[in-house]
């Protein structure tokens, strides 16, 4: 079950073993006063109030491999982590065709109290974290869990998982390279969503500052329950690992507009 805190969960704060995890959409939860946002129960078991598994792979990884990690405080459809300060979709008014009737005609009042409450210590703690690193002298590997829904618009993804990147793509095709070695599974390149449409959050705490970074994205019905989750996340584990002894990859590196 997603965890219910109102501020972000840190896993792992002190830790600095060269990987930053980041799940902005690690939960369902909706604060009382926000009365479900006016939507049925039934909504909040939905992809479109959280990451299906994310946060239990986020947490296993931390776990095999003692890594810092951030997780979101609140379902994406109260806000969503993942969107720039002034992105539409920052609160969403619908997700996947349902109406979430408490996001309509909110002024902007409203939208910066969400803010306040939610995103900037999302953020603020993600920035944290990369500083204390960057201060440290190291160059983290972050990394962003997500899930995916299976089928979209009627159409079933035929992925099994994909590395997002903006662009920097380092530790993406190092990744993606390294499960087609390990595996039979099938791995999109910027599939099935592009990190050139949807990537504040690893542009900010990664891109931004020369790390490498990359958004995992595992469809959802791989990682449903624990012992599935608890696969994925081994397999991330010992990727990460050996991306660690990369040369190439622990180094900062500067892309487009990062950095200016």
């Amino acid at each position: 079950m997603p965890h219910t805190m109102e501020q972000p969960v840190l896993i792992n704060r002190d830790a600095r073993m060269g990987v930053i995890l980041l799940c902005d959409h690690a939960t369902n939860h909706v604060p009382a006063a926000y009365d479900s946002l006016g939507l049925a129960d039934n909504h909040f078991d939905d992809h479109i109030a959280y990451d299906i598994g994310a946060e239990a792979v986020t947490r296993k990884i931390c776990d095999m491999m003692g890594a810092p990690a951030v997780l979101g405080p609140v379902s994406r459809l109260l806000i969503d982590c993942n969107r720039g300060p002034d992105h539409p979709t920052l609160v969403p008014p619908a997700s996947d065709g349902v109406e979430i009737p408490a996001n309509r005609d909110l002024t902007p009042a409203a939208i910066k109290a969400r803010m306040d409450a939610f995103y900037h210590p999302f953020h603020n703690a993600c920035d944290a974290l990369v500083y204390d690193h960057v201060e440290a002298d190291m160059v983290p590997l972050v990394v962003a869990i997500h899930s995916f829904t299976p089928t979209m618009n009627d159409e079933e993804r035929v992925w099994h998982a994909g590395f997002l990147w903006n662009e920097d793509p380092r530790l993406a095709q190092a990744l993606i390279g390294l499960v087609e070695r390990e595996t039979d599974l099938v791995v999109g390149d910027n599939l099935p969503y592009s990190g050139k449409d949807l990537y504040y959050t690893m542009q900010r705490h990664g891109a931004d500052h020369g790390l490498p970074q990359t958004t995992l994205e595992i469809r959802q019905d791989l990682v449903d329950d624990d012992e599935k989750a608890t696969q994925w996340a081994a397999l991330i584990a010992d990727l990460l690992d050996e991306c660690l002894t990369r040369e190439d990859l622990v180094q900062r590196k500067f892309f487009g507009t990062a950095g200016q």
